[in-house]
């Protein structure tokens, strides 16, 4: 049984033809329906749909300014249509060029609840699959762009990250793509605007030791999208390459493009040999009770410690279900005490920021800063126990599998961006500055006091109370009173401030706790119903292959001669699968 359809086409020149792929798995899950296992028959049409799924997202982020989307436009050779929304631009190929808006909670959406369009255009890089996704710019981690950014990271098959040849990386830009990194490991460093800035080789250089020191191994790549589109206009094939555009390509078609088909060409190979597997382990207990049947009854015996092996396998006491929750128990541990870490450490800083200046001289400004420094702790958070759950969800399935066969479920880390929403902005000041003429009377108030005091001393000299002692002594005071006064209302308004600091930091704690409490949760459940649904298949081919062995048993003697060349031919048109598996990474 073979299908193609339109997805297959369009896929065929992506570093190779699907079709192969197709044709296989679709022989497997004719042999799976023929043996009566959906389960199995499931798993393969996920496979199907992955292979045929022609899409090999691409995302293009950095900081406000760089030329993102200029650079989207030099990819695919044609300006991007104007006024369009600040969410991301999904940019796919079509026959014929048009634009519409993406809905939130369709099935192709890409990113978090934020507006965003599709735009469709001819070009021969987009026809081998390829999406780009031209996120919008971010001011650096804080921003609440920066976390939708993060979201789109773990579905993303590689990142291009932009940045302009005006100045090196700075240190937000180097943690910014640290945690990319982290979410998406193909990480591609484009420098533009190299037609502005002569030394842009400098710039080059300088990224080039801030990435090696900081341990990230990220290929820099110069360009330059108005020499390119000069280069376009003019038909000049020397400026072209000195644009640096047509080596982009070429990276993004052997590098990003290549390995991505690599990767899917391994996980098809994967699954038809788990399936082939299961599929033989009832064949081949068949055969051998059919084969010789006087050690059926040992044969059955076998076959019975096997099915229990796979029947523990389901029970919560299983070896990995013990480490499934006690990862999760210690990583929620961990996610909490960062968390809590990070956010004490943002309260250090304001401590100290507050205490170098009366606050409310600068307390917007001071405001803008904090939220951006919790949203930054929150996203550094986020993304650690994203990345701790796919380690927790490697140690599962080497557990569960020694062998390590078992497929790992794929996590993706949901938008962040409005995580924060519920928690109050800080709150103003109660004790707002003091007016001047308060400052006024109180500090006639203490020359009063100095005026009198001198006054009545230096009039036992026969003074008047009011001279030139007494005087100075009025000034004094009067201006000491007003000191003093100054530094007590601004201690009054930085214990203030550290108060509404504490409380913007309780309630940031309660909720992104209650929020990242959840998210593991969720990855918890993820990971138990994954390797659950594994167990229940192992389970059922122990029980197929139980039975088969049992009813081969009772077949009469003129029965088994045929029923052993059709077990035979089974077993010979699963191997020929496997090997045509096994030939399609070969190829490549």
């Amino acid at each position: 049984m073979s299908v193609t359809t339109d997805a297959d086409a369009r896929t065929d020149s992506r570093s190779g033809s699907t079709v192969p792929m197709t044709e296989l798995l679709d022989q497997l899950h004719a042999l799976t329906d023929a043996a009566r296992r959906p389960d199995l028959g499931a798993r393969l049409a996920q496979a199907r749909t992955r292979v045929t799924d022609p899409r090999l997202r691409i995302v293009v982020t950095g900081q406000t300014g760089q030329g993102m989307s200029t650079l989207v436009e030099s990819i695919i050779g044609a300006p991007m249509t104007a006024a369009l929304p600040a969410g991301p631009v999904v940019v796919s190929y079509a026959d014929s060029d048009f634009v519409r808006p993406i809905d939130v909670g369709s099935p192709g959406a890409d990113a978090g609840p934020v507006p965003r369009v599709e735009i469709g255009t001819p070009h021969d890089l987009l026809a081998q699959g390829v999406v780009l996704i031209d996120a919008p710019g971010t001011s650096g981690m804080d921003s609440a762009r920066a976390s939708a950014v993060l979201s789109l990271l773990p579905g993303a098959d590689a990142v291009l990250f932009v940045s302009d040849a005006s100045q090196e990386y700075t240190q937000p830009e180097i943690a910014y793509l640290r945690q990319i990194q982290q979410l998406c490991p193909t990480v591609i460093g484009v420098i533009t605007k190299i037609d502005l800035y002569p030394r842009w080789a400098d710039i080059q250089q300088a990224n080039r030791t801030h990435l090696t020191n900081a341990g990230l191994d990220i290929p820099l790549l110069p360009l330059s999208a108005v020499m390119s589109e000069t280069a376009l206009r003019c038909h000049d094939t020397e400026l072209a390459v000195e644009s640096g555009v047509p080596q982009l390509m070429d990276f993004l078609r052997h590098r990003v493009v290549g390995d991505a088909d690599l990767v899917l060409r391994n996980a098809v190979v994967n699954d038809v040999r788990f399936v082939a597997d299961h599929l033989a382990m009832a064949l081949n207990a068949e055969l051998d009770a059919l084969n010789d049947p006087r050690n059926g009854a040992e044969l059955v015996q076998r076959l019975e410690q096997a099915r229990q092996a796979a029947d523990q396998l389901r029970q919560r006491t299983a070896n990995w279900q013990v480490v499934l929750g006690d990862g999760v128990t210690e990583l929620t541990v961990d996610v909490e005490h960062d968390l809590r870490h990070r956010l004490r450490n943002v309260v250090r800083e304001a401590d100290a920021n507050i205490m170098t200046s009366d606050p409310a001289k600068r307390w917007e400004e001071f405001g803008t800063w904090i939220n951006g420094r919790i949203t930054e702790s929150v996203q550094e958070n986020f993304v650690l126990a994203h990345t701790r759950s796919r380690d927790l969800a490697a140690k599962v399935a080497t557990r569960f599998a020694e062998e390590g066969k078992v497929a790992v479920p794929q996590l993706h880390l949901d938008y962040t961006g409005s995580i924060l929403d519920p928690v109050q902005s800080l709150e103003p000041l109660d004790s707002h500055k003091a007016g001047m003429i308060q400052r006024v009377i109180s500090s006639m108030r203490g020359s009063y006091g100095g005026v009198l005091m001198v006054g009545l001393m230096t009039s036992l000299a026969g003074l008047a109370l009011v001279n030139p002692w007494s005087i100075g002594a009025g000034v004094l005071l009067g201006a000491n009173t007003f000191w003093e006064d100054r530094k007590t209302q601004t201690a009054r308004r930085q214990a203030e401030a550290k108060a509404a600091v504490a409380r913007l930091m309780d309630d940031v704690i309660f909720q992104i706790g209650k929020e990242s409490k959840y998210r593991l949760r969720e990855a918890q459940r993820i990971l138990r119903d994954h390797f659950t649904a594994t167990a229940t298949e192992m389970l059922r081919s122990a029980d197929d292959a139980l039975r088969a062995a049992q009813e081969a048993n009772q077949l009469h003697t003129e029965q088994r001669a045929g029923r052993i060349g059709e077990v035979h031919n089974c077993l010979s048109e699963l191997r020929q699968l496997r090997v045509r598996a096994a030939a399609l990474v070969a190829a490549r």
